[in-house]
């Protein structure tokens, strides 16, 4: 895991080399995200502000989440954890978490999808719940994980190449990369506190094709 547990403005872990190229940044003040190319996906950790793409224009609060094509512009007086997506075009979404997921998750944990890919295979932005007393195991993803903490405290760990483990204390704030298939779990203090994870999924075995959607699923031709 690579972790920045205290971002400051312009701290970047950068995945642009991956099969998915990606970055994510910490933004405090003001921010061009000027790559027509690209698509940005937020959260604001604290603060107020706005974020502008073209005519979509909404107003940033702690626990906002957005998703906004490029050329767009941010101003906020906290903290927003950003991830540009290179070479995609995604819809502009803006909206507020929950406290809790709404689908299951492994061990106990929940998660819900806050920007769903387009189409199958595109990139999904999630928010996921760890309840107290979580102890997750041991997993893995075929594909990078971007991701920031969006509320409570826990610890990541997993174990080390040639044996041991490794563990890091997790906040809010704190940004991560997760690399592809890196063994990893999250765990939670028996003390009531609770942690609440933004993780940017940049491919997905999920979503609409042209031969299954809602739209035509559920329209009858006539004679």
């Amino acid at each position: 895991m690579d972790l920045v547990l205290q971002p400051r403005d312009g701290d970047v872990i950068d995945a642009t080399s991956t099969m998915y190229p990606s970055r994510l940044e910490a933004i405090r003040g003001q921010r061009e995200l000027p790559m027509a190319s690209s698509t940005y996906y937020g959260y604001v950790v604290g603060g107020a502000g706005r974020l502008r793409a073209g005519s979509f224009e909404v107003g940033l609060a702690p626990e906002t989440f957005f998703c906004v094509p490029g050329p767009a512009s941010i101003e906020i007086d906290g903290l927003a954890i950003v991830v540009e997506r290179l070479g995609f075009r995604g819809i502009p979404t803006a909206g507020m978490i929950e406290p809790r997921g709404r689908l299951t998750y492994i061990d106990g944990c929940s998660d819900s999808i806050l920007v769903s890919p387009p189409r199958q295979g595109d990139p999904v932005f999630n928010f996921l719940h760890f309840p107290p007393g979580i102890q997750q195991t041991v997993h893995s993803h075929p594909s990078i994980r971007l991701g920031v903490v969006a509320r409570g405290e826990g610890r990541a760990f997993g174990p080390m190449l040639g044996g041991g483990t490794w563990e890091q204390p997790l906040r809010p704030g704190a940004m991560f990369l997760l690399h592809p298939h890196e063994m990893h779990a999250f765990r939670t203090s028996e003390s009531g506190q609770s942690m609440d994870v933004i993780a940017y999924h940049p491919d997905s075995d999920w979503g609409p094709t042209d031969a299954i959607h809602p739209m035509l699923n559920r329209t009858y031709r006539g004679f």
